[in-house]
């Protein structure tokens, strides 16, 4: 996670200071995260993985899955995302269309 805050704050050219402003946190106690002097508290976690348009999965670069029945008429309120956006119902429904055609071969 060091690296991937390091990374994250130089794609968006910020400095430090920039980043511990927006979290309402020290100088210091962000640079800390960066170091890995020190653990960041999950409400910390959550600021900077909101900051960061990231999901906390993605933030500590943990695997995400999912079981999601996306053809079940149920789970019309499910919002799937790919890189930050919501799938469409069109998109939806290629997703299944090709799960359901690649089983078909196999």
């Amino acid at each position: 996670m060091l690296a991937q805050l390091i990374a994250l704050r130089k794609q968006k050219n910020l400095t430090i200071q920039n980043v511990a402003d927006a979290l309402g946190i020290a100088k210091s106690t962000y640079a800390s995260y960066e170091s890995g002097y020190r653990q960041p508290p999950i409400d910390a976690l959550i600021k900077i993985a909101d900051f960061f348009s990231l999901s906390l999965d993605r933030l500590v670069d943990r695997p995400f899955e999912a079981v999601i029945h996306l053809d079940h008429p149920q789970n019309e309120c499910c919002r799937l995302f790919i890189d930050g956006q919501a799938l469409t119902e069109a998109e939806r429904k290629e997703i299944i269309a090709f799960i359901k055609v690649k089983r078909t071969l196999h």
